[in-house]
């Protein structure tokens, strides 16, 4: 069988000669077998042909379909899985040449299963298993959003999937580190009023654009990547699909979902960080209990300390138990539960001086160990159904309830103040001393280093449902699949911040820049800056139509309309100590409705491949992360037009894939605040990201895994109101290129080796505020520069050995160089990376 696929992978463009000779020539068969020897191979006798076939099966039930299918091949179906859930099921057909494994594919396309060849002649299908791939698996062709109806070489738009397997070979367990193998990506800090994953896709942040399996996980949490099946991360315009925001793409979290089949899968793992994991997943079938059931749970616990960083620490648990109902049955429910509570000791760096790193060990705490903590208690219930009718037409419902509580204490460290603004201050005003009592030339030992402490208890929660329909068929005489749906629910957030300044001073003890007291006492004086109660309703009605436009062209639209309805309340029930200030009541609530749209065009020079144009619209409305203020309330939502150019490849029978684009974002009306009057918000600037990049994923025979990825970003601030010296200033956290790159292979004595890293340019903080010093005179101190870090390489490495066929030994090696680089920078803050470390791992599959 490798054989067979080594000699399919050197003859694909033979068989691209072939399928052109055929739409040529025609023929009236329903199916024509052309045997063609591969390259090379023309006297290596019947193992070195290929078969390429013409199909003319039309859409109808699947049964029938599959039964047409082994007719013309001759291949030997197994389902025994799957009962008799074949029937009531719809397939779209296939028409054209294909080989006999890319024409099953087609048949299953949208049906929810997956086909796994035995032999050349025996086929197994069962439920589509997203996470599982074996040696003859290849990456993942499609994802699970019933909104995406073509496999992914067909969808105008850069998506890019990090299926399960790359991330147990990396030794992976948050989302932040799955993200690394993204192109396009770029991680920063945690803000001070929500911690949790902050990111931005190609140059815009994309804080509040991460979905759970559809829906919008709007928690401030840290995500673990324990219940992964794989992780879809979809670039472009998406705002037609997923509502408010996306303006450079959205992350859409794959959970784990039951199987047709009893699986056990358990791995416990230990650090040299202090790392200490366990995982288990465990999955049973009941094929004759209500149709075809399964039941799966996922359970995490770790303990952990971070490389260099030792005051640091993660706690976390994670339970996630599903049922699926019905799964032999045109009729299907599923129900989940998903539940991760963390208690770690934060860690928010090592502070800036000026526009750069401090120098100060990278070891440096300081936070106070005993006092500062980051508790999430979250729980998400969701219940999701689906329907197939007859005539290719499916129903699709789900909602959710989802908690999520946080406290958080955590110390930001801070030396020098920043400016609003670029200007030159006299040396004798008042304020010069409180922008910086330090030049660059200042003695180390001698600075100061504020800890300002970060004091919130919130609740997030969000209900929400969707109801869909997907249909398949022929209008006309002419094929589509229509998409189309609405949904609706409400989202909350209520924080009650604590400060601990008064009258602008911070009363927490300061600490030393070169040598911390992480023992120190905590001690300050606390009082209750704000009481939030926030509420934000939403509905969206959407469809997208994808039109057959004969053998060569696809195209499709969409159009969105969205009404997101916030109300924000404020207020400090009780006056501070002496000196602080009082806030002031408030309430304010704004109502914004837009529609937004898409368009695309496919060319498909033949089944393997894709040439496609994207323009999709967005909008970022004022109270997207449910926050208002006096200003904002009246400042209408940004706008957003992408405009993007692409193609993509499939090889080795879906093996490997490969995809690449060119792309243009503009937001055409950036918010910006006055610097001289923080209530005067207004939508001014204009903000343009260019760019480029290019993505491999291939599992191909000899344990050779590889995913690979490149950006380009161009990102600049075209157009301020406020900012006219920003013009032409890089965006926030937006470096110029990011590169990553992890290849497996088999070796002697049943080894299998990785290798891989990750490349990301410099990135400023910000873009226009805050400024920071950068000429120091006798009579003056110039602000104008903006905060900076650099650029950075980081190299990991795996090794792996299985003992025996169900149990395997694996190490990870990370930052094997020990680098020393900012990972995730923020305005206020910086957080390195994590110094040399290694994880071993003990694997059992049963």
């Amino acid at each position: 069988m490798k054989q067979g696929r080594r000699n399919r992978r050197s003859g694909w463009w033979i068989t691209a000669g072939t399928l052109a000779a055929y739409v040529v020539g025609g023929g009236k068969a329903k199916a024509v077998a052309a045997t063609v020897p591969a390259a090379g191979t023309e006297d290596a006798g019947p193992q070195a042909q290929i078969s390429v076939r013409r199909f003319n099966i039309a859409a109808g039930p699947l049964d029938q379909a599959l039964e047409e299918y082994c007719q013309i091949t001759g291949i030997k179906l197994h389902t025994e899985s799957l009962g008799t859930g074949l029937a009531g099921i719809h397939s779209h057909g296939v028409r054209g040449m294909y080989s006999d494994e890319a024409a099953l594919r087609e048949l299953l396309a949208g049906t929810g299963l997956a086909s796994h060849f035995d032999d050349a002649v025996t086929v197994t299908i069962a439920i589509r298993n997203a996470e599982h791939v074996d040696v003859n698996g290849g990456p993942n062709s499609t994802v699970a959003l019933s909104k995406f109806t073509q496999p992914l070489v067909d969808t105008p738009q850069s998506v890019s999937v990090v299926p399960e397997y790359v991330m147990q070979e990396q030794g992976i367990s948050t989302l932040r580190d799955t993200l690394r193998n993204v192109p396009g990506i770029s991680l920063a800090a945690g803000e001070s009023g929500a911690q949790g994953d902050n990111l931005t896709i190609r140059g815009f942040t994309a804080r509040n654009d991460i979905f759970l399996d559809g829906i919008r996980d709007y928690g401030s949490y840290y995500r673990d990547s324990f219940n992964y099946a794989q992780v879809d991360v979809l670039e472009g315009p998406a705002g037609v699909q997923f509502g408010r925001g996306s303006t450079g793409g959205v992350i859409n979290q794959e959970s784990k979902q039951p199987l047709m089949e009893d699986a056990l899968q358990v791995q416990a793992q230990a650090g040299t960080d202090a790392t200490m994991r366990a995982t288990a997943d465990v999955n049973r079938a009941a094929p004759g209990f209500a149709g075809g059931s399964a039941f799966r749970v996922n359970v995490m616990g770790q303990e952990s300390g971070v490389a260099e960083r030792d005051d640091a620490r993660l706690r976390r648990f994670g339970v996630a138990p599903s049922a699926s109902f019905g799964m032999n049955t045109p009729t299907r429910l599923t129900v989940s539960y998903f539940h991760i509570a963390e208690n770690d000791t934060p860690d928010y760096g090592l502070p800036w001086l000026f526009n750069k790193v401090a120098k100060t060990p990278r070891r440096n705490y300081y936070g106070f160990p005993d006092a500062n903590y980051l508790k999430t208690n979250d729980d998400i219930v969701t219940l999701r159904s689906d329907h197939d009718f007859k005539a290719g037409v499916n129903l699709h419902g789900i909602a959710r309830w989802a908690n999520y509580p946080r406290q958080v204490q955590i110390t930001e460290p801070q030396i020098c103040s920043s400016a609003s603004s670029a200007t030159s201050i006299p040396t004798n005003a008042a304020n010069t001393t409180q922008l910086c009592p330090y030049t660059p030339y200042s003695d180390p030992q001698t600075i100061i280093v504020n800890r300002n402490q970060i004091q919130i208890k919130s609740v997030e929660g969000d209900l929400w449902a969707q109801g869909e329909v997907t249909a398949r068929g022929k209008i006309a005489g002419v094929r589509n699949e229509f998409v189309g749906g609405a949904e609706g629910g409400q989202e909350t957030s209520n924080p009650i911040k604590t400060s601990y300044t008064l009258a602008g001073v911070n009363t927490v003890p300061t600490t030393n820049l070169v040598h911390p007291n992480p023992g120190d006492a905590f001690a300050g004086t606390a009082y209750i800056a704000s009481i939030v109660h926030a509420k934000a309703e939403s509905v969206g009605l959407y469809f997208v139509d994808t039109v057959h436009l004969g053998r060569l062209f696809e195209a499709s639209g969409g159009v969105r309309w969205d009404r997101f309805d916030t109300g924000y309340n404020s207020y400090q029930p009780v006056a501070p100590p002496a000196g602080g200030t009082v806030s002031a009541k408030a309430l304010y609530s704004r109502v914004d409705a837009q529609p937004t749209y898409r368009a695309a065009l496919v060319f498909k020079p033949n089944s393997h491949g894709s040439v496609y144009f994207d323009y999709g619209t967005s909008f970022n409305p004022s109270a997207e992360s449910l926050a208002l203020t006096l200003a904002t309330q009246n400042a209408p939502p940004e706008e957003n037009e992408t405009y993007e150019v692409g193609t993509k490849w499939s090889f080795d029978a879906g093996h490997l894939l490969m995809e690449g684009a060119v792309f243009r974002t503009e937001k055409d009306n950036a918010r910006e605040t006055d610097p001289s009057n923080s209530n005067n918000v207004v939508v001014a600037g204009n903000q343009l990201v260019k760019g480029m990049q290019a993505s491999l994923v291939a599992r191909l025979p000899h344990g050779l895994d590889a995913i690979l990825g490149y950006a380009y970003l161009d990102g600049k601030v075209i157009a301020s109101l406020f900012y006219p010296n920003s013009i032409g200033n890089p965006l926030a956290n937006v470096p110029t290129q990011t590169f990553n790159a992890f290849l497996t292979h088999n070796l002697p004595w049943r080894l299998n080796a990785g290798l891989g890293g990750n490349y990301v340019a410099a990135r400023t903080a910000s873009s226009t505020a805050p400024y920071v010093p950068t000429a120091f005179t006798a009579t003056t101190v110039t602000a104008t520069g903006l905060k900076a870090v650099p650029g950075y390489w980081v190299f990991n490495a795996m090794l792996q050995r299985p003992l025996t066929r169900r149990l395997q030994l694996q190490v990870n090696l990370y930052n094997a160089l020990n680098r020393f680089y900012i990972d995730e920078p923020h305005p206020s803050h910086l957080i390195p990376g994590e110094g040399c470390n290694a994880l071993f791992a003990v694997n059992y599959k049963f």
